[in-house]
């Protein structure tokens, strides 16, 4: 019995997952993604895309080696053990491209696009059903975002389904009206999202339909009519909510005039102030959110951010414009040198290459705006895809190729990292029990005193800096947990944290210190901000406290940085 159909519902699996547990809400489907690719790696076909040229083959070699580069590079830069080994996991997902692999994989999005819908019409027509456990429960009436608890992931999941879905079913002997009602229903979870985004999207589906002669007439009239259908979609869950049903979340965002770039250009021109300050090195990967933070920008978003919203200023801003120009100009050079494959003398091959290119523009689109490419569930994807669009690309002697399969090199360490992923996946699993005893304690060890569940957290492997997090926020006087900053501060700083924060720098005798990050709190308008500066409003002879003083001179981040306020102690 092939283990096709299992691996299929397996990839599916992350994208349906409603159930989460506190304090990251889309861990487990980020950990359910890596068992779910490392099953594949470890058990799936062997590749069928695998080049006989050895002309041709540093090009397939070449993203994975760029990849292990960039992990080599930031295990030693940062020391960041989680990013390096999602990093390696990538490269092994690009490194396993191959026709069998690809039908799998496409097959894995295609259920989990279709089963998506199902889960956002309950969310929009019977959002009472959802209950948290198997239907993620809807945020805003109008508006639906599937399991992923995010309108533009969604709709990005449903796009590549619907590329997925073109590849794998027209060429089939079905009825001619199954790849049309597939596209429609995709294209009505897109529509039910609101996704700005995901409607935009639809125009690459217009282009490879336009583009792609090799694909059967009834699919490309499908991707040529998708803006149509999605507008139509629009137009009936209009109509429904004004005949008395849920109003529509596009049309009410209309209504209202809010922000069409909803704070992106906003986070956009700090990013550049950023790059202006720090052009050849940046501030350090996953560092863009504790820059920002503290530095002074008193027209900035009031959100949190973590990240700058777009690939390109994520990357100039964290590594530097010299290394992001090198890798993005990588990237451009390995996706023209591979633009054969869109020839291929194999019709089939030649399709291939044609959705991979439709699914990576999408991709490509989407991390123009947000970041897609952080969570596993896409990475993995779009390693997969890049490493298949690369690998047809390689095959230049297609006659030797389609005459006997190549045999793919490294199928045994290919394998041994598929099962590695399994395991890590499963153990991560198990450390991150730890941290969610701290946030929602539950069984006997959640009985524990919370400073004893903090202590057991903050051993964890993975996932300690959330341990610190409590450690710091809870403690009466935080500067006595003062070196427990260090790992909150650079994961995602919040307006709780700034408040210990200043309040330890306070105790410290960092007035200075502790005033600045004060200010940079108040930019925020936060609520537990507001209640912070409550005090200086309060009248009476009493001393106003720290966080009402004048602002006495700027800081750098870096200075702000726990190591340096000790450094700044030790030389009193």
């Amino acid at each position: 019995m092939s283990a096709a159909p299992l691996l299929a519902v397996l990839l599916a699996a992350p994208y349906c997952l409603a159930y989460s547990q506190t304090p990251a809400t889309t861990l487990l489907n980020s950990l359910l993604a890596f068992a779910a690719w490392g099953a594949l790696l470890a058990f799936g076909p062997s590749a069928s895309c695998a080049t006989t040229d050895r002309a041709a083959a540093p090009r397939r070699w070449a993203m994975p080696a760029l990849v292990a580069g960039a992990c080599a590079w930031l295990a030693l830069r940062t020391g960041t053990l989680a990013d390096a080994l999602v990093l390696v996991a990538a490269a092994a997902c690009a490194w396993a491209a191959g026709v069998a692999r690809a039908r799998i994989v496409w097959a894995g999005l295609l259920v989990a696009g279709c089963a998506g819908v199902a889960i956002a019409l309950v969310q929009y027509f019977a959002p009472s059903l959802a209950d948290g456990r198997w239907i993620a429960v809807p945020t805003v009436p109008g508006r639906a975002f599937g399991n992923l608890r995010q309108p533009n992931l969604f709709s990005t999941l449903l796009l590549l389904a619907l590329c997925a879905g073109v590849w794998l079913l027209a060429p089939m002997r079905l009825p001619r009206w199954v790849v049309p009602a597939v596209v429609a229903w995709l294209l009505l979870g897109v529509a039910l999202s609101s996704s700005r985004t995901g409607m935009v999207g639809t125009g690459v589906l217009v282009l490879w339909g336009l583009l792609d002669r090799g694909l059967p007439r009834h699919a490309r009239a499908s991707l040529l009519a998708s803006v149509a259908i999605v507008a139509a979609w629009w137009a009936l869950l209009w109509a429904w909510g004004h005949l008395g049903g849920t109003t529509f979340y596009a049309e009410a965002r209309l209504s209202t005039g809010s922000d069409i770039s909803s704070s992106r250009f906003g986070i956009w021109r700090n990013t550049l102030a950023l790059v202006a300050a720090h052009p050849w090195t940046g501030v350090g990967w996953g560092d863009f959110n504790y820059a920002w933070t503290f530095s002074a920008f008193p027209g900035r978003p009031v959100a949190f951010f973590d990240h700058a919203h777009n690939l390109v200023l994520q990357l100039m801003v964290e590594l530097g414009v010299p290394a992001a120009l090198a890798l993005l100009g990588a990237l451009a050079w390995l996706l023209w040198r591979a633009r054969g494959g869109l020839r291929h003398p194999d019709a089939q091959r030649a399709s291939l290459a044609a959705c991979c290119l439709a699914m990576l523009a999408l991709l490509g689109w989407h991390s123009l705006l947000e970041y897609p490419l952080w969570y596993p569930y896409f990475l993995f994807p779009a390693a997969f895809v890049l490493g298949t669009y690369l690998a047809i690309g390689g095959v230049s002697r297609a006659g030797d190729a389609a005459a006997r399969p190549a045999r793919e090199p490294g199928a045994w360490p290919l394998r041994t990292v598929g099962a590695l992923m399994v395991a890590g996946a499963a153990y991560a699993a198990w450390d991150y029990q730890s941290v969610v005893q701290i946030f929602a304690p539950y069984g006997a060890a959640g009985q524990a005193p919370l400073p004893e569940r903090i202590a057991t957290g903050q051993r964890s492997t993975f996932f300690a800096h959330h341990a610190d997090y409590a450690a710091v926020t809870t403690a009466e006087h935080p500067s006595q947990v003062f070196d427990a900053f260090e790992r909150p501060l650079h994961h995602l700083v919040d307006a709780r944290l700034m408040i210990a924060y200043a309040k330890a720098l306070e105790e410290l005798g960092e007035r200075d210190r502790a005033v600045y990050v004060a200010q940079r709190l108040r930019e925020f308008r936060h609520p537990l901000g507001e209640a912070f500066f409550r005090a200086c409003d309060e009248e009476g002879d009493a001393p106003l406290p720290f966080q009402c003083d004048a602002l006495p001179r700027a800081f750098e981040p870096r200075e702000l940085e726990p190591r340096a306020v000790r450094q700044a102690l030790a030389q009193r």
